[in-house]
């Protein structure tokens, strides 16, 4: 089922094209652990949606499960031009078929590798090399990251930057100090704290991959009788709304989730003005919001 998220005002006034947002945000299978993915999606909807109303383009939205037949049929009617995908988590079948076919289309919140694709992302390697830089000069030397699902690109890219940052401050790496959560929420970063924990390994700060993961690894920590930040430092991702309320208030990387959806919609007109055939990945600046538990 589709909804539109705006309507052109004024008489006689016509879009020139529609876009179709392709979130996770309508889809039912949708449960209170998928909460943060709701909030950057409807933050990068918003940035988009502005650029688009300037350009005077329609749009509607589905949910991630409409199927890849479903959106191919939508452009051979012209009911959409093209797509953007906010997020990141995609079906890849479907960005498949839409490459085959020429349909204009950009990630956002991911790229896609290994299909090549225009994306919009947050630069999250700044943002660890940020976060690990702080933890340094607070006087850390075991820091640790959780990590979300291993086969999601935004944890890969999270790693990356987690181990540059560590080599770039001469800290050693061990096996123990990144692990993956088998998925973002607030549950799977407890059970990776306790995990953690249970090896009895040198532990002082440790990075999560979003910020409902770092409040499980809040409440694991606590029950561990870890003071935070004394014992341990803490660092979310993405401050999302509950990084303020946590307790402590979460220190947290972020990034400006409507630049995204901006940068997506203006790379998306520019695919329907013409623009040069090349994939181009962008990524968003990251800055660190530091609050208590650090």
């Amino acid at each position: 089922m589709n909804y539109p998220l705006s309507r052109l005002r004024g008489p006689g006034a016509k879009p020139k094209r529609t876009v179709a947002f392709v979130t996770q945000m309508l889809d039912s299978t949708i449960h209170s652990s998928s909460m943060e993915i709701g909030e950057i999606e409807q933050l990068i909807v918003r940035g988009a949606q502005a650029i688009f109303e300037q350009k005077r383009m329609a749009t509607q939205i589905y949910g991630s499960d409409t199927s890849a037949k479903q959106i191919q049929r939508l452009t051979e009617t012209n009911s959409i031009n093209g797509l953007i995908f906010p997020g990141g988590i995609y079906n890849r079948d479907m960005l498949r078929r839409l490459k085959e076919r020429s349909i204009p289309f950009v990630t956002a919140g991911a790229h896609a590798y290994p299909i090549d694709t225009n994306a919009v992302m947050a630069n999250y390697i700044q943002g660890m090399c940020i976060a690990v830089e702080h933890l340094v000069a607070t006087s850390r030397k075991h820091i640790c990251l959780i990590n979300g699902p291993a086969e999601t690109n935004t944890s890969a890219e999270k790693y990356k930057g987690f181990r540059l940052a560590l080599s770039l401050h001469n800290l050693a790496f061990q096996d123990y100090q990144a692990s993956n959560g088998a998925s973002f929420d607030v549950e799977n970063g407890y059970i990776a704290t306790l995990r953690l924990l249970a090896l009895r390994r040198p532990v002082d700060a440790i990075i999560y991959g979003t910020d409902g993961m770092a409040v499980g690894g809040l409440k694991a920590l606590k029950e561990s009788g870890s003071h935070i930040p004394r014992d341990v430092a803490v660092i979310g991702c993405h401050n999302y709304e509950i990084a303020r309320f946590a307790d402590p208030a979460l220190t947290t990387i972020d990034f400006d989730m409507q630049m995204m959806g901006r940068l997506a919609a203006s790379r998306l007109c520019s695919l329907f003005e013409g623009a040069d055939e090349d994939c181009h990945v962008m990524t968003v600046p990251t800055r660190l919001i530091v609050r208590d538990s650090t």
